[in-house]
């Protein structure tokens, strides 16, 4: 299973061209509900997001955290992710999608890996 998961996590950073990023963090809380008539969850880290090529970057907000849709399988995927790490404190590295659908300001999640 384990082999399983690192070979998910190596097709998905293969493939990643994320401008935003946060490496071995934690996550500090979980979140999912309706924000200024945004539905959402959000995730919030300890460490800073690290951006590449700040130029035509759409995450603009001075915060540590991204977002993600909790309606579709993914996003259930990625909460049940999110929260594992969250109750259980392991580390995480968040790559975003070069994009900010869900909040304007605030990068869209595109996988998570448990360290």
């Amino acid at each position: 299973m384990k082999c399983f998961v690192f070979v998910l996590c190596i097709i998905a950073s293969c493939s990643a061209n994320a401008v935003v990023h946060v490496k071995d963090a934690v996550i500090e809380s979980v979140y999912c509900g309706y924000v200024d008539t945004y539905d959402m969850c959000s995730v919030l880290f300890t460490s800073d997001t690290v951006m590449h090529g700040l130029e035509g970057s759409c995450h603009t907000l001075p915060a540590k955290r991204m977002q993600f849709k909790g309606d579709t399988p993914m996003g259930k995927t990625l909460l049940s992710l999110a929260l594992t790490a969250y109750t259980t404190k392991v580390k995480v590295d968040v790559y975003a999608r070069e994009k900010c659908t869900i909040y304007p300001g605030l990068s869209d999640v595109n996988f998570i890996t448990l360290k």
